[in-house]
C-alpha cells in the first residue's frame, strides 16, 4: 500500500510539472507569434508614415497591402514612383521606426527600377555606438519591375526576444521553482522511505533475534529439567535445537557485518581449492534439524568427479547457506534438488526448491540491501534482507554470476555460476 501510494503521488506530481511546463511553452509561443505579428505591424505603420511624410507616389490612395511586399520574415520591400533624396529618407524612417518602438537595427537601400540597380544603401542602428559587420555588407540585388526601398531587419529575432524577456524570466522562475519542488519530492520520498527501511530492520532484527533466543531458552530449560538426560532422543532433541538457532542466529549476525563491510569496503577473500559439492553438503548437514523438523527432503545431483575451484570457503559457504536455508525454511514441506556441473571453464550449481516462489516484479529485486518480498502492506517473508544482498556480492567477488528463474506457486531455481580456476 505504502508503496502504491508512492508510486501514485510521484504520478500525479509528474503530470502537474509536465502540464504546467507544458503551458508555460504553450504561453510562451503564443507570445512570440504575438510579439511577431506587432513587430510586422508596427514597421508597416512606420512605412505609411514614411508614406504620409514624402512625396514617393504619384497616386497616394493606394491600399497599403498593394504597396508593401514581404520578401522574408526580416525583409520588406516598399514602392516608390519617386526617388527620395537619402538624407530625407533616412531622417523620417528613422523617427518613424522610433514612434512606432521598433528599436531593432535596419539596414535598407533604395531600387531604381529604370537603372536596375540599388542607389544607395545605409544602415540605420538601434544604438548609435554599435558597430556590426551588418553595416558595410551590402544588401542582395532584388529586381523588380517598379522601384523600391528595401528594408531588412538582421536583428529581428534578438529585438523579439528582448521584448519577452519578462515572459522568458518568469518562465526561468517557474522552471527553477518547479526543479526545486521536484528535488524536495525526491528527497522527501527518499528520506521516508529510507525511514521505513530503518522502522522495519529494527522490527526485524528484533523479530530474527528473539525468536531464536526464545527457543534456546526454552532447550536449556527443557535440559535442565530432571530425567532430561536420560531420554537420548529428548535430549539430542534439545541440543540439536540450541545448535540450529544458533547457527542461525551466527548467520545473521555474519551477514549483517559482512553486509556493512562490503558496503564500505571490498570484502576480504582467502581463496584456497575448495570442492563445491563437500561445501554444499556441509551447508545442508548445518541444517539438518530444520529440515527434519519440516519433514523435507533434499535431491543431489552432483558432478562426478569432486571438481574444485579457486575460492573463499567462509564466504562461499555462507551464499550457499543463504539460498539453501531460504529454500527449506519458506517451503510447506521442503523439497530442494541441488545440483552442480562442470561447463567448460565453468562449475554451475544450481538450487531449486518447490516453495511459493517470487513475483516476476520482485526478481530483480531480491538482491538489494534489506529488500523483502511484500504482499501489499504485509510482508509475507521475515528476515534482514541482508541473506541475498551478501550472497550477491559474495558471488560478484568471485568474479561468477547468479540468476533467478522462479514461478509462483511452483518454486524457485538459483543458478551460480563460478569460474574453475580463479585465483
Amino acid at each position: 500500500m505504502r508503496s502504491f501510494t508512492t508510486r501514485l503521488i510521484i504520478l500525479i506530481a509528474s503530470v502537474l510539472i509536465a502540464v504546467i511546463i507544458g503551458m508555460q511553452v504553450h504561453w510562451l509561443n503564443k507570445q512570440y507569434a504575438f510579439e511577431k505579428n506587432e513587430f510586422t505591424t508596427s514597421v508597416l505603420k512606420a512605412v505609411r508614415g514614411v508614406y504620409e511624410d514624402l512625396p514617393l507616389l504619384y497616386n497616394a490612395s493606394r491600399p497599403l497591402d498593394s504597396l508593401v511586399e514581404r520578401v522574408d520574415e526580416n525583409a520588406f520591400l516598399f514602392r516608390v514612383d519617386s526617388i527620395p533624396q537619402r538624407d530625407s529618407l533616412l531622417r523620417h524612417l528613422t523617427g518613424e521606426l522610433e514612434d512606432f518602438h521598433v528599436f531593432s537595427d535596419c539596414k535598407l537601400a533604395v531600387f531604381d527600377a529604370g537603372k536596375r540597380q540599388y542607389l544607395f544603401q545605409d544602415y540605420i542602428s538601434a544604438d548609435a555606438s554599435k558597430k556590426n559587420e551588418d553595416t558595410i555588407t551590402p544588401l542582395a540585388l532584388i529586381k523588380r519591375q517598379y522601384s523600391y526601398v528595401h528594408l531588412v531587419f538582421p536583428d529581428r529575432g534578438k529585438y523579439i526576444i528582448r521584448e519577452m524577456r519578462t515572459w522568458i524570466y518568469a518562465s526561468i522562475v517557474l522552471l527553477l521553482l518547479l526543479i526545486g519542488f521536484s528535488l524536495a519530492i525526491y528527497f522527501l520520498l527518499k528520506q521516508k522511505f529510507l525511514v521505513e527501511i530503518q522502522r522495519d530492520f529494527i522490527n526485524n532484527v528484533t523479530h530474527e533475534f528473539s525468536t531464536p533466543l526464545s527457543v534456546i531458552d526454552l532447550s536449556v530449560e527443557g535440559l535442565e529439567k530432571p530425567g532430561t538426560i536420560s531420554h537420548p532422543e529428548k535430549y539430542g532433541r534439545y541440543v540439536a535445537s540450541i545448535k540450529y538457532q544458533s547457527a542461525y542466529l551466527k548467520s545473521h549476525i555474519t551477514n549483517l557485518i559482512n553486509s556493512m563491510v562490503a558496503e564500505q569496503y571490498q570484502l576480504p577473500f582467502k581463496k584456497q581449492a575448495v570442492i563445491p559439492n563437500e561445501l554444499l553438503k556441509k551447508v545442508v548437514l548445518q541444517l539438518e534439524p530444520l529440515l527434519a523438523k519440516k519433514e523435507g527432503t533434499v535431491l543431489w545431483e552432483l558432478e562426478p568427479g569432486n571438481g574444485f575451484i579457486q575460492a573463499d570457503e567462509e564466504n562461499l559457504y555462507l551464499a550457499f547457506f543463504n539460498i539453501i536455508n531460504n529454500a527449506i525454511k519458506y517451503a510447506g514441506i521442503p523439497k530442494v534438488v541441488i545440483s552442480t556441473s562442470i561447463v567448460g571453464d565453468r562449475y554451475i550449481i544450481s538450487i531449486k526448491d518447490n516453495g511459493p516462489g517470487i513475483e516476476s516484479s520482485h526478481q530483480k529485486k531480491i538482491f538489494n540491501k534489506f529488500y523483502r518480498a511484500q504482499n501489499g502492506n504485509l510482508h509475507t517473508v521475515k528476515g534482514l534482507g541482508l541473506g541475498l544482498y551478501f550472497t550477491r556480492k559474495v558471488i560478484d567477488g568471485h568474479q561468477g554470476q547468479i540468476r533467478v528463474k522462479s514461478i509462483p506457486g511452483i518454486g524457485t531455481e538459483f543458478t551460480i555460476d563460478l569460474p574453475v580456476n580463479t585465483i
